[in-house]
């Protein structure tokens, strides 16, 4: 059995920075190692600080990107290893249980109880355990480095362009489309999808987004709307999307939606025609926006 070239890390985004990582991972397979990733059950600062950081992407989806990635996720339980030292840490869990011959982290990579291993420290044990350690460096964006905090910050204000060059690819989500009270249908004549997104997940600005939407392989430009529709007495926040070019049945249904550029802020309209024509042209600029990245 290959030993593992585990990358190490909490992967909260899978942005660039993270994949630089997975990269290097996957660069020890030449050496005849199984790339892999360490996937925890739930985020860490979930468990010491009570309350994790916004989602950003499912683990359902991290596990399915990094396995197109050809990195075979790693499952360990934070509960399991929260208390260990840094060095119970490498030698009980990685190296005795998962049969890891080298580790790649980041260069602000912390692990052990209370963060007390540092990557010098993790660098200091592999040496000591016979491991190959490798650091890999960070990725920078507009002279700051990327992380997944930038990146939620990005999301909040509408930034979305700037939070997909950060990413490396489109911010997206494919969550269950679930039934609505059809006012697209009845009074635009145009259906939408409504997908709520899960506790935990981020929250993004209220707007609308030019997006893309895939049906069965085909995508097709999309103009979505998060927030919660004040113009036709909407409560409840939640992502509606109308697919451009499609008319199907959905419902129940898991669909891929990438968001490609903040329009407009969310607002009330003072009557339904009016937002229908604000519809109208939010959907043509969605178009422009769509082939223009498509057609680059």
């Amino acid at each position: 059995m290959n030993k593992l070239a585990l990358a190490l890390g909490t992967f909260d985004g899978l942005h660039r920075g993270h994949l630089n990582v997975l990269s290097e991972a996957k660069a020890f397979a030449k050496d005849g190692f199984t790339p892999a990733m360490l996937m925890f059950d739930i985020h860490p600062q979930a468990v010491l600080k009570g309350i994790a950081p916004p989602l950003l992407i499912t683990s359902e989806d991290k596990e399915a990107k990094a396995k197109e990635l050809g990195v075979l996720p790693v499952h360990i339980s934070f509960e399991e290893i929260r208390n260990l030292s840094p060095e119970e840490f490498l030698r009980d869990i990685l190296i005795k249980k998962h049969n890891v011959g080298a580790v790649i982290c980041g260069e602000n990579f912390l692990f052990g109880k209370d963060g007390g291993g540092n990557s010098k420290i993790l660098c200091e044990l592999c040496d000591k355990y016979g491991i190959i350690y490798k650091m890999a460096k960070s990725i920078e964006y507009k002279g700051e480095m990327i992380s997944a905090t930038r990146i939620r910050e990005a999301l909040s204000v509408g930034d979305i362009k700037l939070a997909n060059e950060m990413l490396g690819r489109n911010f997206s989500y494919d969550f269950l489309v679930v039934e609505g009270n059809k006012i697209g249908k009845k009074i635009f004549g145009f259906p939408t999808i409504n997908q709520h997104f899960p506790t935990g997940f981020i929250n993004l600005k209220h707007g609308v987004y030019a997006s893309q939407s895939t049906v069965d392989g085909v995508v097709f430009p999309s103009v979505t709307n998060f927030g919660c529709h004040p113009t036709v007495g909407g409560d409840k926040v939640l992502s509606e999307t109308c697919i451009l070019g499609f008319d199907g049945d959905l419902y129940y249904q898991k669909i891929k939606v990438e968001l490609l550029d903040f329009i407009r802020a969310e607002k009330k309209f003072n009557s339904k025609d009016e937002l229908k024509a604000q519809i109208d042209y939010d959907s043509k600029l969605a178009i422009k926006i769509f082939d223009s990245i498509n057609n680059n």
